[in-house]
Formats: structure tokens, C-alpha cells, sequence
């Protein structure tokens, strides 16, 4: 009798801990990871890697989304990444803003 009581609460133990949202990764680990893949971009297009530290990542609508500006030299790098609630990449849209004045020549 004690046996399928255990496996019961066991189910239902199992049922809510996946039903939690982001239950895949907590904040900081989204966070951490969408930074490696952010800097992992950053560093075949533009051959650097700003993103270091920033806010952690927020759980919204079922997926992680983690975004954060950098200035480097006279450009700004713009990134934002959505992964999956158990970690998986979605998608990482990464741009480059120039804010150096241009002079127009005639």
C-alpha cells in the first residue's frame, strides 16, 4: 500500500516542478549563457566581445529574453537573445550603431 503512494506524490511532485515557468534555467544562467552567445556573435562579425555583465535575463510569454547595449570605440553593439525555456537558442539579433559624426564632403 505504501508503494503506490510513494509513486503517486512522486508523479505529482515531477508534474509541478516541470510546470514551472523557465524551470529548464534560472535567471542567471539564462543570463550567462545568452552573454556566451551574444559575445560568441559579436566575435565573428565584429571581432570583439563587450558583453562581460548586465542584467539578468527575464522569463516572459515562454522563453528567456536577455538584452543589453555596449559602446565600443565610436560604435554601440545592440544585442538581444531569446532562448527556450530549457535553454535552447531561439535567436541572437545582434547590431552595430556607428555614433562617430560624419562630415559630408563636396
Amino acid at each position: 500500500m505504501r508503494t503506490p503512494c510513494v509513486i503517486i506524490l512522486s508523479l505529482l511532485l515531477a508534474g509541478c516542478a516541470s510546470s514551472q515557468p523557465g524551470a529548464g534555467l534560472t535567471a542567471e544562467q539564462a543570463r550567462t549563457l545568452a552573454m556566451q552567445l551574444a559575445n560568441d556573435k559579436a566575435a565573428t562579425l565584429y571581432h570583439c566581445q563587450p558583453f562581460h555583465d548586465g542584467q539578468p535575463a527575464r522569463f516572459a510569454e515562454g522563453r528567456w529574453v536577455w538584452t543589453d547595449r555596449r559602446g565600443v570605440g565610436h560604435e554601440d553593439v545592440q544585442v538581444t537573445v531569446e532562448l527556450a525555456a530549457d535553454g535552447s537558442t531561439n535567436r541572437v539579433d545582434l547590431e552595430l550603431f556607428d555614433s562617430m559624426n560624419r562630415v559630408m564632403w563636396r
